[in-house]
């Protein structure tokens, strides 16, 4: 994985980088409470480098997709696939239906794009490549051809269709449209993983500077950042230049942004769950399954545990008694110091009142709401109790 195109853009903006599995992420601008609340009251956008994108094409793609995912992409009985403007999320399983991949999939009409995280691309292209036969099928990996930017918060379709000048009606959840944004074709697609109006754009690598200065811009002087006294700072890249904002999306980094997705009660795959886990013990069985669609790769196992009810260990909520944080990879203990599960995000949340929110893995004995758990958090052993997800509605 490599860094993204626009890195050095950030780099003149002051932006903070962290590391996510090999790839420079930015951290913050400078100012996470101002990127937190564009997210909340505006808009933000938001670069990721880590995420990457597979193109099928062919005309028995979804068929062949059908066979393999969890979601349903061909209705057999119709002999139709998914409309073209439309999207699912979906897993990709083993024999043993353990995940191997979650993945948005969208169907652009004369092709389909797979979203996943950037590190598995080259697996999966491998992986499906081996189940393909005599269907007419292409499998391609578009690492370093297109890229994701994330475009969030209550006025971030407004943005959106100012910066591409289009006049339309806001699109229902993974709905998929192509914009022209600064010169480039830009497909879109609505997912609201942060529990508010969210749009993905994904990028050409050419035209990717151009999208996201129209953004982070003043449209009336795009490429000119501004200081706290509105005075063109040239682009020196000092850190005041955001804090009078005057572009249509504030740019925002990691920490605004996964503050306010575990809030949404969204987990993430390879964060909050693994490959070890199974569908049902995500939370995100009904958002990632079809019981309908028929026969897919580890269908009888996820069959099974959905008709006895039955799961191990789940992704739950939990929030903290008081407002010690634990951090992730923290064990989870039940009420005679056994270990039950483990933290795997967290973060303290300003719209509860500044309350230690945390998102992990559990036994199915304790997953029940209200149920009570021992946490060690800044030094002591803390109580958290199991609550219903999201944190905020």
């Amino acid at each position: 994985m490599s860094s993204s195109p626009i890195h050095a853009l950030h780099e003149s903006a002051g932006a903070e980088f962290q590391d996510y599995a090999g790839t420079p992420i930015v951290l913050t601008f400078g100012q996470p409470q101002a990127e937190y609340s564009a997210i909340r009251k505006s808009a933000a956008i938001i670069d990721f480098p880590q995420r990457g994108f597979i193109e099928i094409g062919g005309p028995d793609r979804l068929a062949f997709l059908n066979n393999l995912l969890t979601n349903q992409t061909w209705n057999k009985n119709t002999k139709t696939g998914l409309a073209a403007g439309t999207g699912i999320y979906s897993y990709l399983l083993n024999t043993k239906g353990r995940i191997l991949s979650d993945m948005m999939v969208l169907e652009l009409g004369e092709r389909t794009l797979i979203e996943v995280d950037g590190r598995n691309i080259e697996t999966i292209r491998e992986f499906l490549g081996k189940y393909l036969f005599r269907e007419k099928v292409t499998i391609a990996g578009r690492a370093g051809e297109l890229w994701k930017l994330f475009l969030t918060g209550p006025r971030a379709f407004e943005s959106l269709l100012k910066a591409s000048g289009q006049t339309m009606g806001a699109p229902a959840e993974l709905s998929v449209v192509t914009l022209a944004i600064a010169g480039a074709n830009v497909v879109v697609y609505r997912d609201d993983l942060c529990g508010v109006p969210g749009y993905v754009l994904i990028v050409p690598t050419e035209g990717l500077e151009g999208v996201w200065r129209a953004f982070t811009h003043d449209p009336a002087s795009v490429g000119t950042p501004v200081n706290s006294a509105g005075e063109d700072t040239g682009g020196t890249g000092r850190p005041e230049q955001f804090l009078k904002f005057t572009g249509l999306a504030r740019p925002a980094g990691w920490a605004a942004f996964n503050t306010v997705r575990i809030e949404a009660g969204r987990p993430i795959f390879g964060i909050d769950y693994d490959e070890s886990v199974l569908p049902a013990e995500t939370g995100q069985l009904n958002r990632a399954v079809s019981f309908t669609k028929g026969c897919y790769l580890g269908q009888e196992i996820v069959a099974r545990m959905h008709a006895r009810e039955q799961v191990a260990r789940l992704v739950v909520g939990i929030r903290m008694d008081e407002d010690a944080l634990p951090v992730a990879g923290t064990k989870i203990h039940d009420a005679a110091g056994n270990e039950v599960g483990g933290i795997t995000s967290s973060t303290i949340s300003p719209v509860l009142s500044n309350a230690a929110i945390c998102l992990g893995v559990v036994r199915r004995a304790q997953a029940g709401l209200g149920m009570k758990l021992q946490i060690p958090a800044e030094g002591a052993m803390r109580t958290g109790t199991v609550v219903e997800l999201p944190f905020v509605r």
